[in-house]
């Protein structure tokens, strides 16, 4: 899912991407090397499964997912962030137009957006992350 996800944001979506790969974890990327303006990444963020549905043996059980997409805005020489607040737009329709209801696997509900979010890291840089979800299933026989 994550892979597809990368996959869909490379092909549909690049530019205004310079580049899209997947993270560990949002916190990992503030303290990696810099990334170039553009570049984006899909974080796996947090799952939350339903109760089985099958009452004897075994499973069928739906997984609410939700994944970030986190993209990096640079603008050095801009100490109130007016550049990078402006190129918010950009990012934003790319993701929305590439994930909103597609359907990463063929047993998941289309893509949701969930919410958004500017966070100023200071040095000229913004991460300008969305939450969006979708969900899978974990099914076992007997």
């Amino acid at each position: 899912m994550i892979g597809a996800t990368i996959d869909r944001l490379r092909s549909v979506a690049s530019p205004p991407f310079t580049s899209v790969d997947g993270a560990e974890r949002l916190e990992a990327l503030g303290e990696s090397t810099a990334p170039d303006h553009g570049a984006a990444f899909v974080v796996p963020f947090d799952e939350r499964g339903e109760p089985n549905t099958l009452a004897t043996g075994g499973t069928s059980q739906r997984v609410e997912v939700y994944l970030l997409v986190a993209v990096v805005l640079r603008a050095y020489g801009d100490d109130r962030g007016a550049e990078r607040v402006a190129s918010i737009d950009d990012f934003r329709s790319a993701i929305e137009m590439a994930l909103a209801g597609w359907t990463p696997d063929p047993d998941s509900k289309p893509y949701e957006f969930v919410a958004g979010r500017a966070a100023p890291q200071g040095n000229g840089v913004t991460w300008y992350v969305q939450t969006w979800a979708t969900d899978r299933y974990i099914r076992t026989e007997e």
